[in-house]
């Protein structure tokens, strides 16, 4: 009787352990689903080696973004954290070579690494992408540090959906490039340690 009984609960710890050894963005089912459609668009594009398939992936990708708006609870990993509390840029990864930026100030986005993507500037100059309570919470993540984070897809808080497609060039290898490694803007209202479990 006591052999049955360590056999049924080390079989149920088995099937607890698998759940929890999924990469936590396939635990989050609207997270999984942009993280899947974006394979699925960017894929055959690429093994299609055709240009204009390419800019049609990069362009529908940038629409399913779109669609998504607004978002909680989701996991990601602390890329890199640029600036100070009033300049503060991030990069979080929220999938395989999935990011999503979200800066406070024009200058610093200018001077990163997505110098090249930003074509044009808003006319109006854009509230903070970080609210202040993502901002205390980033004063105590350290890089690499898996988080859970809420806020919504392509906005710069205040001034609407910012147009993502002014984020990547128009050639070819540059939306070769956006497919390969995705970075879209969001506001991230809401950042915390990710919980062990």
């Amino acid at each position: 009787m006591a052999g049955r009984r360590v056999f049924l609960l080390g079989g149920a710890g088995l099937i607890l352990g698998g759940c929890f050894d999924r990469p936590c963005h396939e635990r989050i089912p609207a997270q999984k689903a942009f993280l899947d459609g974006l394979q699925a668009l960017a894929k055959p594009a690429l093994a299609s080696n055709n240009p204009l398939a390419v800019e049609e992936a990069a362009r529908q990708s940038v629409a399913l973004a779109d669609k998504v708006g607004a978002f909680s609870d989701w996991c990601g990993t602390v890329r890199k954290i640029e600036g100070n509390a009033q300049t503060a840029a991030v990069t979080i990864e929220v999938g395989p070579q999935v990011s999503l930026y979200a800066f406070n100030d024009w200058a610093l986005a200018f001077a990163g690494s997505v110098t090249d993507l930003f074509l044009t500037r808003s006319r109006q100059t854009p509230p903070p992408g970080l609210s202040e309570a993502a901002i205390a919470a980033l004063k105590t993540l350290r890089l690499g540090e898996r988080v859970t984070l809420s806020g919504r897809m392509g906005e710069i808080a205040g001034s609407g959906v910012f147009d993502l497609s002014r984020l990547f060039g128009k050639s070819d290898a540059e939306h070769r490039q956006f497919l390969q490694t995705p970075r879209f803007v969001a506001r991230i209202e809401a950042l915390a340690a990710s919980k062990k479990t």
